[in-house]
């Protein structure tokens, strides 16, 4: 079939192999038969983080849209307060990650 359908719910919450993989990620590539990048809903509950890391190695990029919450975006050690509807890119050599408000946060990560 030249497309695909899932409810992200369907997707169980689980470690993948990209290297800011955490318990609050479905990898939603898989599940919709996408090979050319990584789509991630990351639903993360007050305060949690998501795992620094960089893409100097793979070469990829990431860019991220928050679409419920707030939380700080931590790139190479400045924070970027974000909000719902924000979106930010990173390219892949600074250290990255995520960390949410105190009223949690659900981002989309793209990696690329």
């Amino acid at each position: 079939m030249p497309f695909s359908v899932v409810h992200v719910s369907d997707v169980p919450a689980s470690d993948s192999e990209h290297p800011a993989s955490s318990p609050y990620d479905r990898r939603l590539t898989g599940p919709l038969g996408i090979t050319r990048f990584g789509l991630y809903e990351v639903d993360l509950p007050a305060g949690a983080a998501t795992v620094p890391h960089d893409h100097r190695d793979d070469h990829a990029e990431d860019a991220y849209v928050v679409v419920r919450g707030s939380g700080w975006l931590v790139v190479d050690g400045a924070e970027t307060a974000l909000v719902a509807g924000d979106s930010a890119g990173v390219t892949e050599e600074p250290e990255r990650w995520f960390r949410a408000g105190p009223e949690g946060c659900t981002l989309i990560a793209i990696c690329a």
